[in-house]
């Protein structure tokens, strides 16, 4: 597979900048780079701050990418993403952003996770009656640690994560959550779920000592202790298919998908206890994979107020411009308002409804327009809101 980038005419121009800068925070491991992986718009994007202009690291148009994994101390990423016939997980390096195929003979590859103490990949696979897998980082040696049986410990599995410290794994499937010794040995359940609606995620927060995990038919973020009492709601949320933590900002994030709506989805982050939820990016067909690195919730510019809100609605130009096929156009609302995003050429005409009429938070909002199936030209963005209406230009070129 081929890595592509936001303009795809300025791959050389892009592709050194980011080799250099992660070149050079490669070499500083005591830092935490500061990074969100997301799947907007079927592409995975990687976004280094809150306000920069995310690249685009895989396409998942075709082939679904169902989970994301970064070892930023190894300096790879890591995702999984369906196949012709099988599935694959991929890995690319950050230096140059280089990827390629690590294991490809796993029929419906789901979460994935990493135990980089070890180097070892985890992944879970939804086919048959579930299975767990481990390999090396770089997909040799594969093994299947827990099996599909009878009694369905894996029955609907879609997502893992690891507790290193206490050599533990967790995974979420039909009706509970459960955990077994890292080489698949006495797997037992740790929180029986009401619902046999497959829960989509699962994070651990070891240091605290909490589990976390999505209640797809509730639409709600649960967690319980480590041991599996105390199991509490403290989100409720649209769709909740993704979950990650960031440990060194004691912060929750995840992903909510609207698809049933037909209007994308969004990243919203949290205090650990579910408190203080905001809206993070604005997302267009997203999946359930998202992974935050010393990511911090704020906005650095001259036009916000103390609280670090927007002091007005501004929309600002398109990144890149010219651009082929996909740009990115941001806008900053002040206040939480209804927000209508259209596309028109230069003739006036509508040619893409973005954003309907929705409801949106306060802060900055990302959104994808993907122009693949446009013709090269002139076209402009309408931005409507309760605050006013705005306008900018851009250029498609193919």
């Amino acid at each position: 597979m081929q890595l592509k980038f936001i303009n795809y005419h300025s791959t050389s121009t892009i592709k050194p900048i980011l080799a250099l800068l992660f070149g050079l925070l490669m070499v500083l491991p005591q830092e935490t780079l500061s990074q969100i992986y997301y799947v907007s718009d079927d592409t995975l994007w990687v976004q280094e701050s809150n306000g920069s202009i995310p690249v685009d690291i895989a396409d998942g148009a075709n082939l679904p990418i169902y989970s994301v994994a970064a070892d930023t101390a190894g300096g790879y990423v890591y995702w999984s993403q369906d196949a012709a016939f099988d599935s694959e997980i991929h890995r690319a390096d950050l230096e140059n952003l280089d990827s390629e195929v690590i294991h490809d003979s796993s029929p419906s590859t789901r979460g994935i996770a990493l135990d980089s103490e070890n180097g070892k990949i985890y992944w879970a696979d939804l086919s048959n009656n579930g299975e767990i897998f481990r390999a090396n980082l770089d997909g040799s040696n594969p093994e299947s640690l827990v099996a599909g049986t009878e009694d369905g410990v894996t029955d609907g599995i879609l997502d893992i994560d690891l507790d290193i410290a206490n050599q533990k794994m967790y995974w979420v499937k039909r009706g509970a959550v459960m955990q077994a010794n890292l080489d698949g040995t006495e797997a037992d359940v740790v929180v029986d779920l009401n619902s046999w609606v497959q829960p989509t995620a699962i994070v651990l927060d070891v240091e605290s000592g909490y589990v976390y995990w999505t209640d797809t038919s509730t639409d709600e973020i649960m967690r319980a202790t480590l041991e599996g009492s105390g199991a509490e709601s403290i989100v409720v949320a649209e769709s909740p298919v993704a979950l990650d933590i960031e440990k060194d900002a004691g912060k929750l994030y995840w992903v909510e998908d609207y698809l049933s709506s037909g209007e994308g989805g969004a990243i919203y982050g949290s205090n650990l206890d579910g408190t203080e939820a905001e809206l993070i990016k604005d997302l267009s067909f997203t999946r359930s994979a998202l992974h935050v690195s010393g990511w911090l919730i704020s906005t650095s510019s001259e036009d916000t107020n103390e609280s670090g809100i927007p002091a007005k609605v501004k929309l600002t130009d398109n990144y890149p411009n010219p651009f082929n096929p996909q740009t990115i156009i941001r806008y900053e609302l002040s206040q939480t308002m209804s927000v209508k995003l259209t596309i028109y050429n230069f003739l006036g005409q509508k040619v893409q409804s973005l954003i309907n009429g929705r409801t949106q938070q306060a802060g900055s909002h990302d959104v994808v327009f993907n122009a693949q199936d446009l013709p090269s030209g002139v076209y402009f963005y309408l931005l409507e809101t309760e605050a006013g209406n705005f306008t900018k230009k851009m250029t498609l070129i193919k």
